[in-house]
């Protein structure tokens, strides 16, 4: 343990108290509700919104296992062609927002979408004749749009502790005469359980945040019925109320992802391990690998064509609706908003948890863990209670004069960042030597110049990666941005939005189409860094 200037110490505990104010004052504004206001939520709508959210939860994390840890083992374990380049493209999906997902499929498979007139001219079905359109306001399609493009979140965990575990103990079950299946089955699975709870865990945390997917789908869940309770009858105790509720159900998955997260960790390469021959998958090699560019093709390919296409068809036959919501230069100006916000408040999320973490790494013990326990408190938190939090806190007779501003905005996406923030950063810090900062120190450097000269540039690459992270995870947001966006102020999360409640459905292709290629490029440079010599730029 190493002595942590006053000046650390206070800056952490100020930020971790900040942080912790919207899960404080949503418990206190759910508890001091009316017991009426109880009692009608319980006898009305809360026994189906927690019916309705349990099955998305556990449809959604069943086909997320099945599909990620498919994928994993596929490309780590067996022979297929092009494992490298189907490394990085299994984690594009993270690049589109589940809402996005949700309105590409619409404007592909419903009324008026990109099915629609394909279907006359094969059938040569009059315009009379309703088209046969694909029911996609089902918690089954909620489930599978949301799983195709968060199933990441159980590849990457899998997909790493695959590749990098020993393999002997399945060598010596092979050598036994177990067939691959067999192996997978008894041996490989069990080995990565941990990784698998894990990430399923953070499906599940994505589900009771989700706001935008379910609200373009109409699925009744927990977000959608306190963005409704709020936004369209002002029904501020039945919000507060509700979000406590959701708040209970987030906290004990959040600590069981944390506890399973920490478990996965103990997964590591033995010093026994070697590499080994690829399983060879023989006559199945082809249909797996279709079976793989299938999963690339519907989480990446559907919204991409879909938007493409609607723009194409705008661009050569625009329609009245078309010429009435022309975007002019408005485009740019809702592109430049949401880069510009979520450039500051990465920037600022990562600046205020350098305090926590450098605390929390060279100060251990019970004062650290509880700063930060405090910083990763807005875990706990999804979006939509975040931002609902900050326009309570807000609407208040001492802060009021900055309700509705852009402060208020970047104050929400930078809580809402901060946790992400805290933890990348804490392991960023964890893995510069000690030794380095003593040396500074003894130089004649006192804490903070070491801090900034030695430990920092040391932690840059982490650093870095930690803030792309959360320049995507910035650039996706949407219900804070609803929530606490001044008038005037658009986005392109925001205009996808808009144009979805207004089912003018190819009005969202471009905002959707420029906000997937602006967070395809950090998340590209990220993954593929080794390869691209930018992780030997950072260290330099």
């Amino acid at each position: 343990m190493q002595h942590v200037s006053l000046g650390v110490r206070i800056a952490a505990i100020v930020i971790s108290a900040i942080a912790a104010i919207p899960l404080l004052y949503i418990c206190i504004r759910a508890l001091g509700a009316d017991v009426e206001v109880w009692q009608q939520l319980w006898l009305g709508p809360l026994p189906r919104l927690l019916g309705t959210t349990a099955v998305l939860m556990v449809s959604t994390i069943a086909f997320t296992v099945i599909v990620g840890t498919g994928l994993a083992w596929l490309i780590e374990r067996t022979n297929l062609p092009g494992r490298a380049t189907l490394r990085w493209l299994m984690v594009l999906p993270l690049a589109i927002p589940a809402y996005i997902g949700a309105v590409a499929y619409i404007g592909l498979l419903g009324h008026g979408g990109l099915i629609e007139p394909i279907w006359r001219a094969i059938t040569s079905t009059p315009k009379s004749i309703q088209f046969p359109a694909f029911n996609l306001h089902t918690v089954g399609s909620a489930a599978v749009i949301i799983g195709l493009l968060v199933y990441p979140y159980v590849y990457l965990p899998v997909s790493a502790a695959l590749r990098s575990s020993n393999r002997s103990l399945e060598e010596a079950a092979q050598v036994a005469g177990h067939s691959p299946l067999s192996t997978l089955m008894r041996i490989t699975l069990p080995l990565v359980a941990p990784n698998i709870v894990a990430g399923a865990l953070l499906v599940a945390l994505y589900i009771l945040s989700d706001f935008g997917t379910v609200g373009i789908l109409r699925v009744y869940t927990f977000t959608s019925a306190i963005f409704n309770a709020f936004s369209g009858t002002a029904d501020r105790a039945s919000a507060a109320i509700l979000s406590g509720m959701l708040l209970v159900l987030t906290v004990p998955i959040l600590f069981g992802e944390t506890a399973m997260a920490r478990r996965a960790q103990l997964f590591v390469p033995s010093s026994a391990w070697k590499p080994q021959r690829p399983i060879n998958l023989g006559r199945w090699k082809w249909p797996a690998l279709g079976l793989v560019l299938l999963v690339a093709l519907c989480a990446l390919g559907v919204p991409v064509f879909v938007f493409g296409a609607m723009l194409l068809r705008q661009w050569i036959s625009p329609s009245p609706t078309d010429r009435l919501y022309g975007y002019g230069d408005t485009m740019g100006t809702w592109a430049f908003n949401t880069v510009w916000l979520s450039v500051l408040a990465a920037t600022l999320a990562m600046a205020f948890s350098v305090a926590p973490a450098y605390l929390a790494m060279r100060a251990p013990g019970r004062s650290s863990r509880i700063v930060m326990g405090l910083c990763k408190a807005p875990f706990a938190l999804p979006g939509l209670l975040i931002g609902l939090s900050i326009v309570f806190i807000f609407n208040t007779p001492l802060l009021s004069a900055a309700y509705g501003t852009l402060f208020a905005l970047v104050c929400g996406f930078v809580i809402r960042l901060l946790p992400h923030s805290v933890t990348n950063s804490e392991v960023a810090l964890r893995a510069v030597p000690p030794t380095l900062e003593q040396a500074a120190r003894t130089l004649g450097h006192d804490q903070t110049q070491a801090l900034w000269r030695a430990v920092l540039p040391v932690a840059a690459p982490g650093m870095v990666a930690a803030w792309c992270v959360a320049f995507v995870t910035a650039m996706k947001e949407l219900p804070t941005v609803l929530l606490l966006r001044p008038p005037g102020f658009e986005t392109l999360p925001g205009r996808v939005w808009a144009a979805a409640n207004e089912a003018v459905w190819a009005q969202a292709a471009a905002p959707a189409l420029l906000l997937i290629i602006i967070t395809a490029i950090p998340l590209f440079l990220l993954y593929n860094r080794d390869r691209l010599g930018l992780s030997r730029v950072l260290n330099e």
